[in-house]
Formats: C-alpha cells, sequence, structure tokens
C-alpha cells in the first residue's frame, strides 16, 4: 500500500498538465464530447422491453410460430429476411402479441363484413385455438374463456370451409380442454363438432363432459370415441375421469373395447422358441457375449401376471417363460412374468418409454405390450395386440427409435437378434 500512494501522487500532475493544454481543443469539438453517447444507449433497452412485454398469453404461443417475435440480433440492426419480415406481420402474430389478445380477435372480426376469406377464418381460428390452452392452465372454465369461446362461436357460419379444416378442430379440442363446468357452451361446441372428427377431438368431448358431471352425455361420447379409434387406456389414465373409475357403466365400456384375450394355447410354439433361443445363445457365446437365462415358470403363474396388468400375451412369448422366465443377452434384456406384476426396474423403464413415446405423437404405442428393451433406451420388442402400429394386423413390432419394423413372431425376432450379432460382432 506504501508504494501506491507516492506513484498515484507523480500522476496527478500529469493529468491535470494534459487537461491545460486540451482545454483550447475541448472548446471546439463539443458535439465529440462523449457524454452524449451513453443516453442512446440506455434508450434501446427501453424499445426492447416494449417488444418483449406483450409475450402475456404464454412462452409456447410464440414458440408455435417460427420467427414472430424479434430477436436480439435483429434489434440490433441486423437486415431482416423475407420471412422474418412477413412473420413480423403476420396477423396471427399481432393478435396474440396484443397486450389484450383477445379484444385483437375481436376488433379483427369486426372488420370482416360477411363471410370470412377463407385467409381471415384461418387467421381468427388459428388465434383462437391459441390463445386456449394457456388460458385454460391457469384457470380453467374462466371468464376469459367464456369470452374467447363465445366471441368465435358468433362467427362460426361465417367461416365456411374453414370450420371443418384442422384449426377449427384444433379451437374445438382446446375449447373442450379449457372450458370447464358449463354444459351449455359445452354443447354449443359440440354442435360444430365436423362429421370427421379426429379421436383425439372426440376424446376431449368426453372429458368435458365428464368435468361438466353430466354422466349420460359423456357415456355417449366415449362410446363415439372408442368406435373412432380412442383407447381404454387413454380413459383410465386421464384425471378428468378420476371420479368415474369405479362406475359400472364406464367400467362395462372400457372393458367392451378392451383387447380380446389370447386362448392359451402353448405347447405348439415351444419347439420353434427353443430352436431359435438355442442358435441365438451358441452364437454369443461364440463371440464371449454375455447371456443371462432364468429358472422357467409355470403357466398359471404367467397367467396371474397377465390379469394383474390388465395384458394378454402371444402364445409364443408364453412359450418362451416357460423355457426361461426372463432373460438378458448381449445388453438385449427380455421381460420375465415378474416385470409385468411389480414395479421392477425394467417395467419403470418400458412405462417411461411409452410416456415419451405417447408425448411425440406415436400412435398405439400406450396399447402395446413391452416384451424386451432392445440395447437402447428407445429401442424396444412389443406386441401389438390391436395392430394399430402394424396397420390393422396383431404382431410383433421392433421399434427401433422412431423407425418401425414388424416381425412374424418370437422366433423370427430372435433370429433377426442373431443376424445383427453375428454382423457386430463378427467385424469387430
Amino acid at each position: 500500500m506504501a508504494r501506491k500512494k507516492p506513484l498515484a501522487k507523480k500522476r496527478a500532475p500529469k493529468k491535470t498538465v494534459k487537461k491545460k493544454a486540451a482545454a483550447p481543443k475541448a472548446k471546439k469539438s463539443p458535439a465529440k464530447a462523449p457524454a452524449k453517447k451513453p443516453p442512446a444507449k440506455k434508450a434501446a433497452p427501453k424499445k426492447q422491453a416494449k417488444k418483449a412485454a406483450p409475450r402475456r398469453i404464454a412462452p409456447e404461443i410464440s414458440d408455435a410460430i417460427p420467427l414472430a417475435v424479434e430477436t436480439s440480433e435483429t434489434s440490433r440492426g441486423r437486415m431482416l429476411t423475407a420471412r422474418e419480415r412477413a412473420s413480423r406481420s403476420s396477423p396471427v402474430v399481432e393478435i396474440l402479441d396484443d397486450p389484450h389478445p383477445i379484444g385483437a380477435l375481436r376488433r379483427f372480426l369486426d372488420s370482416i363484413k360477411g363471410e370470412a376469406t377463407p385467409q381471415q377464418a384461418q387467421i381468427a381460428l388459428g388465434a383462437a385455438q391459441l390463445m386456449l390452452l394457456p388460458i385454460a392452465r391457469e384457470h380453467r372454465g374462466g371468464n376469459e374463456v367464456k369470452e374467447l369461446v363465445d366471441l368465435v362461436l358468433n362467427r362460426w357460419e361465417d367461416f365456411g370451409e374453414r370450420r371443418y379444416g384442422f384449426h377449427a378442430q384444433e379451437f374445438l379440442r382446446n375449447a373442450f380442454a379449457a372450458i370447464g363446468v358449463d354444459r351449455e357452451r359445452i354443447a354449443r361446441l359440440e354442435a360444430r363438432l365436423p362429421p370427421t372428427a379426429s379421436s383425439e377431438l372426440l376424446f376431449n368431448l368426453a372429458c368435458a363432459h365428464a368435468v361438466a358431471r353430466d354422466k349420460v352425455a359423456m357415456l355417449r361420447a366415449v362410446d363415439v370415441a372408442l368406435e373412432a379409434g380412442a383407447t381404454p387406456a387413454q380413459f383410465r389414465r386421464d384425471a378428468d375421469f378420476i371420479a368415474y373409475q369405479q362406475d359400472p357403466d364406464f367400467a362395462l365400456r372400457l372393458a367392451r373395447a378392451d383387447v380380446p384375450q389370447i386362448p392359451v394355447d402353448v405347447e405348439p410354439y415351444v419347439p420353434a422358441v427353443r430352436a431359435a433361443l438355442d442358435s441365438l445363445v451358441s452364437t454369443l457365446r461364440e463371440f464371449g457375449e454375455q447371456v443371462e437365462l432364468r429358472p422357467p415358470v409355470r403357466l398359471d403363474a404367467i397367467l396371474d401376471a397377465e390379469r394383474a396388468h390388465k395384458i394378454s400375451l402371444p402364445n409364443d412369448y408364453r412359450a418362451l417363460l416357460t423355457i426361461t422366465n426372463g432373460m438378458r443377452l448381449w445388453e438385449h434384456e427380455f421381460f420375465g412374468a415378474g416385470d409385468y406384476r411389480e414395479a421392477t426396474p425394467l417395467a419403470a423403464r418400458a412405462a417411461r418409454w411409452i410416456e415419451t413415446a405417447t408425448s411425440y405423437g406415436a400412435t398405439g404405442v400406450e396399447e402395446c405390450v413391452p416384451l424386451a428393451c432392445w440395447g437402447q433406451p428407445n429401442d424396444w420388442l412389443i406386441y401389438d395386440p390391436r395392430g394399430q402400429i402394424r396397420g390393422g394386423e396383431p404382431g410383433y413390432v421392433l421399434m427401433l427409435n422412431a423407425d418401425e419394423h414388424a416381425l412374424a413372431d418370437l422366433a423370427a425376432a430372435l433370429g433377426h437378434l442373431e443376424d445383427i450379432a453375428r454382423e457386430v460382432l463378427g467385424t469387430n
């Protein structure tokens, strides 16, 4: 510290000398004074804050419309592309970014005289359906939901053919999810269902009736949704139907739609399964890979596990369990009877995979029976009891990430694994 003080005293005179020498020049160039530049820098954040404020509905709305919100690069002066200019001027974006989006939609609809053009109808329906779910998450059945539903339904007949299109169905689907306990508006929304309503839309209709505690209408909607392709599993796991899980009428409808039980006939399948398994195990041991077979299980224990999990295994997989009750082959882990009866680590991994695949839009996966993890977290051998993945015919499916491969039977699945083992391990 003692060394720094003398240095400061020596530099001080130099600064004062510079100021005196530069004093005449400072008078000639007042415009160059740096003091005037900081206010310009402070003004920029204020403009950015005003543009960011309208994102009051939900962040996911702007994510649904590419390039709808100006980025930091554009605010710094980067030239906008033609696509960015078009998206920033999109009427849907303008409605959603308005501080009062429902009011903005009302003004847009008021500007339409008579029947809307296809583009105007698409803008109105698209903006409305994007508003609904974020509002409903905060207060399902609130005044904003009612106002928005009434606003759109009052102009419904003016939307022409767009009343039957994608955005109309999405508006109805989101409205059913958001409306809450409001039988009158649910009836008005139901009257606008298109003849080609999707199973997801019909499922949401049943959910709306369930929330409104209208059992008669709910059961009718459940029948229609199941016929259109909705699955009993969807109704059993959705929280809107918790109050009806013990209702005999509701349970009967789901039971009727459940996959028919596969008649037990194991013996004819044992030879083919045993031969395929022996060949696969021999190949893996030849290449020094890990093979873990487990003691067999009795058929009645297999059927008990099926009843506990409310599934029906194909007879050739039942045959496998009577040979080895689960197994691990070259990082491929096959289900045993206990994995269907208890929450084992393998069962938990399968449940997580099904949930993830369903959330990404995989159709019919939630109704399938997991049989084996095929080496990777997103690779599974499953049984498709309804044929939803296989195009109508029940059977085995090998899911490799997002790719689906139909297989003839379990022996073919084991043979496929042996072929891959020879190809991969034989070249290492």
